[in-house]
């Protein structure tokens, strides 16, 4: 970043307008900033950093703070600066939150601070990035690369700041890397880690504890495991060498008892078949019965099924002559038809006969009116040759009056417009006298605008606080939430293990009780082999079932998983409200200290008020400015029309004349009494439809005779025709009607009846036919029925079935008997491998957590300084970056003390408990000993601060990605240097400037403003300061 124009308005102690322009050095590359203390020399660079980021160089002054003390109070405070940046130039702009008179009325109000940047083409254009301040301070961040305060530590040198980071001591060194390198994340660390050993180290407990717990609700199968278990300690692997044997002899019992139910099942199976056989032959008995009553049944309804045959064939029959008597009923029907369209025809005949005679009546008595015809003709010729005279002479007398009328209306027009004109140049007075109460309307209405962008802005701020803070204190809730859900899980999740280790004594007790009610005396224990049974166990009231015992596993599995859920969801809460603390601090550092939302609302009423009293002002100007344009071009288009009403007059004059002259010349031409134009009109139009009347009723006579003698014609045609129809249609009807005779005779039906009666059947001939189809089906069904189960049987009697169900219930019970007692020892191995490989995969998990925890707790140590060098792991980071901060400081150190100092770090830990790793020696080449950097004298020790500052600047341009800072300002500190040490200084920031960088020194010291030959020299004055550029030659 390389600045070209610097102006100031208002700002610090430059009361009005000051313009720095740094185009002026040309190829100059160090110049001086020479003035009194107080003058305003180090403001300069505090107007360079309040535009690029809002705030002033210093932490001792914010940007509000900056208004100068001697600019009016009308002039607001205001910043820009033109700068190169990558071959590109942009332009920012910002004015800081200050106090301005109001607009109206007395007192003074907050104007809100405002931020706008432009990229300035080479075309001369400015195109705009960004429009208010949060948006510009996001696109600066962007464009440079680099955040407030490392954009002041590479671009700024400030009295003494770099003394105290030389001379500090390890704990105040870290506070100011902390800030400059943002090392806060890897303090996080350290607590991550922290928590992470503590997460680890509960682990490993409870898992332990389950374990034990899964190891004492082991069965007892055997007194030797009875006696592990009830040991003080129980030794898991001897525990699980004595379960092998368990499980071997639980295995060995369960195979006996299986064979024995394998054996009556097998017995069970085969009586189960024959009940099953026995079952089906005696359905067959019984369908046999059935079978011989059904065919009984059929027999009865044979005589039944011959009626209904019977009418089956008559109807069929019948079925046949459908066709036949359809036909004779068609040809009656088209007999009936033609005689009825000949009755028409006839009618229609005498109709047209009519008719005919009426017409040639009608046409004889228009004959006879031929003289009136023609004599109306003649007086039509003779109307319509004067029709045109008498219409001109009409026109002459019309146009006369109303030139004559045209011309007293514009001389009235005239005078009309004379009057409006003197009207509107008082109006156009009055308009523009009105309009000077509005000339600050628009400015007012901007700077309202400015301010309410600003304050709303401020209030979005001031919303996300609340929103941030509203979220924080949700977080915390739940936070605490969770943490009250992991203690309630952790304690669940031991009562239930608890419950477990209970309802597993429960359930082993119950399991012996059972195998104590198979005890015998003299016969052998199958746990134990004694044959003698002195005290065997008693059983409750309910024994407790194995689906019991498994449900309570599962509650503790899944209460365990829930515990863990609980923890992990504690442990997020946690972390997200850190996040949200550190959010909220965040938003609280962006926002003014000096009022809060509610004047900021407050603020922002206000100016929207002046802002719609000011666009009601703009309205009202617009609109007298409107009503001031309409009055001129009224005016203009008055004095047109009043030429044009002055040549109207000319012109209607002269065709008053002119038409006056043309009405004398046609009277000689038209008789007096056709000289009325309607007179005429009427009279002409009475003949012509006269004339036409006449002409249209002899054309209508002539047209009815030949239509009516057309039609007569056509009638006679068509009748002549319906005959020869009707005559047709009778004959056919008598061949049809014998066809049909002859084929119901053929058919079997002697008479009509007979054939009438069958025709009730057809429409359930379907019905019937099915019902016979169904009866013949069944009969044979039953036939073959009967005759295959007397086959099959026969030398068979009916089966016991009662006493073979009495059989299997017995086999039954025994065998649910030996069932139950290899479930019992089922249960108890699959119990005993279960809890086997439950406490294997806890010691597994137990193992694992183990591992985890001596390495997580052992980087807990080392990060917490608990090493041999006691330096944490933030403070070894921020050890790093002071390395790279003196090797590059050390490069321009040696060549200003002629190779005699070097600074380095202390390494050796310091006494007792204290942190160490931040403390810096100087190397001092004539003694070959390292010191400590206090014991520097004043010009050394700047020249050691100088070094660290250009060296630390280098270091955070460096780790800000590379960014190019072309300009450097360096304040004060010079006047303690002898002249060779102030070379030696010189020629260090030259080679700096020799990479194109821009070097800017404030000081007092004479010397430098003879060595130098550019200078910007800060006049200071009772009303203000001035700066400008002076060159070596000038004065």
């Amino acid at each position: 970043m390389k600045p070209v124009t610097l102006t100031m308005t208002a700002f610090g102690p430059y009361a009005g307008r000051q313009v720095i322009d740094f185009s002026a050095l040309e190829n100059r590359k160090m110049f001086v900033i020479s003035g009194k203390t107080g003058s305003g020399k180090t403001t300069i660079f505090d107007a360079i950093s309040f535009a690029m980021y809002g705030k002033p160089s210093g932490d001792h002054r914010s940007a509000s703070e900056m208004r100068s003390q001697f600019a009016d109070p009308k002039q607001l405070t205001e910043v820009s600066l033109l700068f190169e940046l990558k071959g590109r130039t942009f332009l920012i702009r910002r004015t800081p939150q200050q106090e301005k008179p109001k607009a109206r009325g007395g007192g003074m109000t907050t104007a809100g601070a405002t931020a706008e940047l432009y990229e300035k083409k080479a075309n001369g254009t400015e195109v705009l990035l960004a429009s208010n301040v949060r948006d510009t301070d996001e696109k600066i961040n962007e464009l440079v690369g680099l955040e407030a305060n490392q954009f002041r530590q590479i671009l700024m040198i400030p009295q003494g700041e770099f003394q105290k980071l030389l001379m500090a001591g390890s704990q105040e060194k870290e506070k100011i890397l902390q800030k400059l390198f943002q090392t806060s994340f890897y303090k996080r660390v350290e607590d991550i880690l922290k928590e992470k050993s503590d997460a680890l180290k509960k682990e490993a407990g409870r898992a332990a504890d389950q374990q034990m717990a899964l190891l004492k609700s082991l069965p007892a199968y055997s007194s030797t495991m009875r006696a592990l278990l009830e040991a003080e300690l129980i030794q898991r692997k001897a525990v699980f060498d004595q379960l092998e044997l368990d499980l071997l002899e639980m295995d060995k019992q369960f195979k006996s008892f299986q064979e024995k139910v394998q054996h009556l099942s097998e017995r069970r199976d085969f009586l189960l078949g024959e009940r099953e056989r026995g079952l089906s032959r005696n359905a067959q008995f019984d369908r046999l019965e059935q079978a011989r009553l059904e065919q009984k049944e059929l027999d009865e309804q044979k005589e039944g099924m011959e009626r209904c045959c019977r009418k089956i064939d008559g109807a069929e029959r019948a079925d046949k002559l459908q066709s036949y008597e359809m036909m004779e009923k068609r040809a009656r029907q088209a007999v009936h038809t033609a005689e009825g369209r000949k009755s028409e025809a006839e009618a229609e005949m005498q109709n047209t006969r009519q008719l005919l005679e009426e017409a040639e009546e009608r046409l004889k008595a228009e004959e006879s009116r031929r003289p009136e015809r023609d004599e109306c003709t003649k007086e039509l010729q003779h109307l319509q040759s004067i029709k045109e005279a008498v219409y001109a002479y009409q026109d002459a007398i019309e146009k006369a009056e109303e030139t004559e009328g045209r011309l007293k209306e514009t001389k009235q027009a005239a005078a009309e417009f004379i009057r409006k004109n003197e009207e509107l140049d008082a109006a156009r007075k009055k308009t523009e006298a009105s309009l000077q109460a509005f000339d600050s309307s628009k400015e007012i209405y901007l700077e309202s605008g400015y301010q309410i962008e600003r304050l709303t802005a401020l209030i979005e701020q001031f919303q996300e606080l609340a929103d941030a803070e509203k979220e924080m204190g949700d977080l915390q809730k739940r936070e605490e939430a969770a943490q009250i859900e992991a203690q309630k899980a952790a304690s669940a999740a031991a009562k239930a293990i608890k419950e477990l280790e209970h309802k597993r004594e429960e359930w082993h007790r119950s399991q012996a009780a059972m195998l104590a009610r198979e005890l015998k005396e003299g016969e052998p224990c199958s746990v134990c082999g004694s044959i003698h049974h002195p005290n065997p166990a008693a059983g409750g009231e309910a024994p407790l079932g194995e689906q019991a015992l498994k449900k309570a596993e599962q509650q503790v599995d899944r209460l365990s998983q829930e515990n863990r859920q609980a923890e992990q969801k504690w442990m997020e809460s946690r972390f997200a409200l850190g996040h949200a603390a550190e959010n909220v601090d965040k938003l609280k550092a962006k926002l003014p200290s000096d009022f809060g939302v509610e004047e900021a609302i407050e603020r922002l009423k206000e100016a929207e008020q002046t802002r719609r009293q000011a666009a009601q002002d703009l309205q009202q100007k617009q609109k007298l400015e409107g009503q001031l344009d309409e009055l001129k071009k009224q005016k203009q288009q008055l004095e047109a029309e009043l030429d044009q009403t002055r040549q109207q007059e000319m012109m209607d004059h002269t065709a008053f004349i002119q038409a006056q002259s043309t009405r004398q010349q046609l009277e000689q031409s038209v008789p007096e009494a056709m000289r009325n134009s309607g007179y005429f009109a009427r009279e002409l139009e009475r003949i012509e439809q006269r004339a036409a009347v006449l002409e249209r009723r002899y054309e209508q006579a002539v047209e009815d005779v030949q239509r009516a003698r057309t039609a007569m014609q056509a009638a006679l045609s068509v009748l002549e025709e319906r005959q020869q129809t009707l005559q047709e249609a009778e004959r056919d009807y008598r061949e049809v009607r014998a066809a049909f005779e002859q084929k119901r005779q053929q058919a079997g039906f002697g008479s009509a009846e007979q054939y009438e009666e069958a025709k009730k059947w057809l429409e359930s001939l379907a019905e019937m036919k099915e019902t016979v189809r169904q009866f013949e089906q069944k009969e044979r069904e039953l036939t073959l029925l009967i005759e295959e189960l007397q086959t099959t049987l026969q030398g068979h009697e009916r089966a016991d079935i009662s006493k073979l169900e009495e059989e299997i219930g017995a086999l039954n019970e025994e065998a649910v008997q030996w069932a139950n007692e290899a479930s019992s020892v089922a249960a108890c191995a699959k119990e005993s491998r279960r809890i086997r490989q439950s406490v294997e995969e806890i010691a597994a998990r137990m193992a694992k957590a183990e591992e985890a925890y001596r390495l997580s707790g052992h980087l807990f140590e080392v990060t917490h300084g608990k090493n041999d060098l006691k330096v944490t792991f933030e403070r070894y980071v921020l050890a790093s970056f002071l390395e790279d901060i003196l090797t590059a400081a050390n490069t321009r150190l040696s060549a200003m003390t002629n190779g005699r100092f070097l600074l380095e770090r202390l390494t050796e830990r310091s006494k007792g408990n204290a942190q160490s790793g931040l403390d810096l020696l100087v190397f001092d080449q004539y003694t070959g000993a390292s010191r400590h950097v206090k014991t520097l004298s004043g010009g050394e020790s700047f020249k050691a601060a100088l070094a660290l500052a250009l060296g630390l600047a280098e270091v955070v341009q460096n780790h800000a990605g590379g960014v190019s800072l072309e300009t450097m300002f360096v304040d004060e500190g010079f006047g303690t240097l002898d002249p060779e040490s102030l070379d030696q200084a010189i020629e260090t920031l030259m080679d700096i400037q020799a990479d194109g960088r821009l070097v800017g020194i404030i000081s007092h010291v004479p010397e430098l403003k003879e060595r130098i030959d550019a200078r910007l020299e800060v006049g200071q004055s009772d009303t203000g300061s001035k700066a400008a550029f002076v060159f070596t030659g000038e004065s």
